[in-house]
């Protein structure tokens, strides 16, 4: 018999999962019954607690244990807090500002802020690149949804220079202040 306790492929997004259901108060307490040892046995087929169970399951955080019983898989709890855990720790740098490419927090210490601002300038625009604003709106929405606030900053750091009668936006300095 297979050790039901035995991670072969961990999803990286499986953290995710677990972290979901925890949010969801009634998977919560299913889980709570199971850890307490509890037999967490659902009302009907298609009830609440039948469902909870369900996806726990399908998540593999529980699977079924003999006789009708329902245990935690330790190994899968360990892997996701271990991936959860490094997840974390991958999100270093400028990195922490994003979740893949979309800036989900503008840095408030201005030393940060630059940073991304710098890493977002050379990312939209290269140095021959003079761009119309809506093309520069394009590209920066794929970044931030308030291109308008993402720009401005640009500018107001010398990063992007906008032309006198604002038909333009080309590269601005290198390195700010220089």
């Amino acid at each position: 018999m297979a050790d039901h306790n035995e991670v072969a492929d961990f999803p990286t997004g499986t953290w995710i999962q677990v972290a979901a259901g925890l949010n969801n108060q009634s998977m919560r307490q299913m889980l709570g019954q199971v850890l307490l040892g509890q037999d967490p046995r659902p009302d009907a087929a298609g009830s609440r607690s039948a469902k909870d169970l369900a996806r726990w399951e399908q998540i593999g955080l529980l699977h079924r244990a003999e006789p009708g019983g329902w245990e935690l898989n330790e190994t899968l709890l360990h892997e996701t807090l271990n991936a959860a855990k490094a997840s974390k720790a991958d999100r270093s740098g400028i990195q922490r500002f994003f979740t893949g490419t979309a800036l989900h927090t503008l840095p408030a210490k201005p030393g940060d802020r630059l940073e991304v601002l710098t890493y977002l300038r050379d990312a939209v625009i290269s140095s021959e690149d003079e761009l119309r604003e809506d093309q520069l709106n394009e590209r920066l929405r794929v970044f931030h949804p308030d291109t308008a606030l993402i720009r401005r900053y640009l500018v107001d750091h010398g990063l992007v220079l906008r032309a006198a009668d604002g038909s333009s936006y080309r590269h601005g300095a290198q390195h700010p202040g220089s």
